[in-house]
């Protein structure tokens, strides 16, 4: 899992708070769900065009990336090639305060 997202805290994410959001008891799907936790908080860094996560939004970003796991996870089979991704509407009022504009 990513250990640089969180100044001085640690991972954003751990295994155990992914699959408990994801309600997997077993070990067989670990390295999966640690692939999609990876991209998902990537995910939600390049939405707000950033590097770390702000100091004190720590739990929006979380929730965020938890939004997006739970996507990424239960949607692995119908993904298409070419197809586009948008931001579900809670993911984006989550992250927007957060969000970098560039002009």
């Amino acid at each position: 899992m990513l250990d640089v997202v969180v100044l001085t805290v640690g991972p954003l994410l751990t295994l155990e708070e992914a699959k408990q959001h994801l309600r997997v008891d077993d070990v067989d799907s670990d390295a999966i769900i640690e692939a999609y936790a990876d991209a998902a908080v990537l995910s939600v860094l390049n939405y707000c065009d950033r590097k770390l996560v702000p100091q004190g939004a720590e739990p929006a970003f979380k929730a965020a990336a938890l939004l997006m796991l739970g996507d990424l996870y239960n949607n692995r089979e119908s993904v298409v090639a070419g197809q586009s991704f948008a931001v579900s509407p809670t993911i984006g009022a989550l992250l927007g305060p957060y969000r970098s504009y560039r002009v």
